[in-house]
This record gives C-alpha cells, sequence and structure tokens, in this order.
C-alpha cells in the first residue's frame, strides 16, 4: 500500500472540500441566510434567548460585520485551491473555524458535527505539512539576532525576565483589586420579583439598582441604594439638580429567596428570579 498516494489524495480532497463548503457558508453571510434574527426575537426579553438566538442576534446587530467574516471565508476558501497558497489558507481557515467550533458548543448550536469534521480536516491539512511550520516558527532565527542590535540594548535585555513577570502577575492583582472593589456582590445582588405587582427590583454592582414598572409610564425608575444591619434605602438621582430623594425606605428582613422590606405605608414582598 502506497501511503504517500494515500496522503496525497486525502490532502487534496480535505483541500477542495474545505475550500468548496465555507463558500456555502461565506454566501450564506453575504446574502442575509445567516444571522438573520426573526422578528418575534426583538421582542423576547433577552434572558429568555436560548444560544442560538442570542449569537444569531449578536452577530447580525452589525451589518458589516458578517461581510468581514465571509470575505475572509472567501479569501481563505481560494488560497486553498492552489498548493502554492495552501498553507496560509490554511492558517487564515483555521483562525475563524476554531472559533466557530467553539462557539458551537459555547452557545449550543445545532452544528456540531460540521464543525468537528471542518476542524479536524483543517487539522490535517496544517499538520501534513508539519515540519514546514516546525522550522519556520521555532528553528529560524528571530527577524533582530544580537549581533544585529547595539550592545546596551542587548545589555539591559535582561530586564525582560522582570518585566515579564511583572506585566502577568501585577495586571492580575491589579484587577482583583478593581473586581473586589466596583464588582462587588453584596446578598441583594440579582433580580427580585414584588408577588403583588409583578414589578422587577435589580440590585446591580457598584450599588446601583433598577427598578422595571409595569403600570406607570415612567417603566424604569434607577438610582443608588445603601443598607444596614436591618434598613435599606434606595435613592434616586435628580439629573436636572444633581440631587438625590429617598424613592423607597425601610427596615428589611433578607432570607434566601425572599425579601420583605416594611415602609410606613405597609410591608413589600419580592421573590428572587435570578
Amino acid at each position: 500500500m502506497n501511503w504517500q498516494k494515500i496522503h496525497l489524495f486525502l490532502h487534496t480532497f480535505c483541500r477542495y472540500f474545505l475550500a468548496t463548503i465555507i463558500i456555502l457558508y461565506a454566501y450564506g453571510k453575504i446574502l442575509k441566510t445567516q444571522f438573520v434574527s426573526q422578528p418575534s426575537v426583538y421582542d423576547m426579553p433577552i434572558g429568555s434567548l436560548d444560544g442560538f438566538r442570542l449569537t444569531w442576534y449578536y452577530y447580525g446587530y452589525c451589518n458589516w460585520y458578517p461581510i468581514v467574516i465571509a470575505v475572509t471565508q472567501i479569501i481563505s476558501s481560494f488560497l486553498l485551491f492552489f498548493r502554492k497558497t495552501t498553507r496560509i489558507g490554511i492558517i487564515l481557515f483555521l483562525t475563524f473555524m476554531i472559533n466557530i467550533l467553539l462557539t458551537d458548543f459555547a452557545y449550543d448550536i445545532n452544528a456540531k458535527e460540521i464543525a468537528i469534521t471542518l476542524t479536524l480536516m483543517a487539522l490535517f491539512v496544517l499538520f501534513s505539512d508539519y515540519k514546514v511550520f516546525l522550522k519556520y516558527f521555532l528553528e529560524e532565527p528571530p527577524l533582530y539576532q544580537n549581533s544585529d542590535r547595539p550592545k546596551w540594548m542587548n545589555k539591559i535585555s535582561v530586564i525582560k525576565f522582570v518585566y515579564i513577570p511583572a506585566v502577568f502577575i501585577g495586571f492580575f492583582i491589579m484587577f482583583s483589586i478593581m473586581k473586589t472593589k466596583y464588582m462587588s456582590q453584596d446578598d441583594f445582588y440579582g433580580t427580585w420579583e414584588n408577588i403583588q405587582t409583578k414589578e422587577r427590583l435589580h440590585f446591580e454592582i457598584m450599588n446601583n439598582f433598577q427598578i422595571n414598572k409595569t403600570d406607570r409610564l415612567d417603566s424604569i425608575v434607577n438610582g443608588e441604594y445603601s443598607f444596614t444591619k436591618d434598613s435599606l434605602a434606595l435613592k434616586t438621582n435628580n439629573n436636572s439638580q444633581h440631587k438625590t430623594k429617598n424613592y423607597l425606605k425601610g427596615k428589611y428582613i433578607l432570607h434566601k429567596a425572599d425579601l420583605i422590606i416594611t415602609t410606613k405605608t405597609g410591608n413589600l414582598k419580592f421573590v428572587r428570579i435570578r
């Protein structure tokens, strides 16, 4: 059995198959048969969208971005049809194909089988030329060697062994501190629904709140909240006068998924939605 000929036939088949199939997806984006949301989706709450609808709405929100993806797919397809341009074509192909594969799994899109097949075929084409890629990326000398650089630059290059860890560790610590300071979540954090009125009260980061009303023209109220061990105060902002006023104030009882706020006019009972 001549394995070289079998490899040749498989390699050629994979190149043409990948180049042909990806054209279908590219034209789908250009002719708007992909990333098109049905009219009913626009009236659905974002929390009720499944992964497929959410992804299609996200990518279809912008008119030109799908075209950019389609052009990239067309270019990779064209490059894969020719042996001399296969290497650059397969790298370009994998840049979007792996993203598609991960998106299909992350958002549970019903196209995983074809995405897996195309990715494996593309990897087969890539690794068929692995010696060339290893030589280029690992064995070839860098663009500028020590002899090409001034001596002072070579001497201070050891700073990178301090700078690189400082970047990785420093940014991690910085964002950890910022998360604790600005994005910490207290026991109120989440969405609560008023049992009587069905209005929803959202406690958010940085002590912000928002109320989605159901029976008033002014359907959204937002501001900041503060609390002590047993009292809770919601204050709204007056943008014209730059002042705040109490919107809701009273004693509270918080127990797992139940929140009761006792005001001067009565008890407000909320249940946690999420």
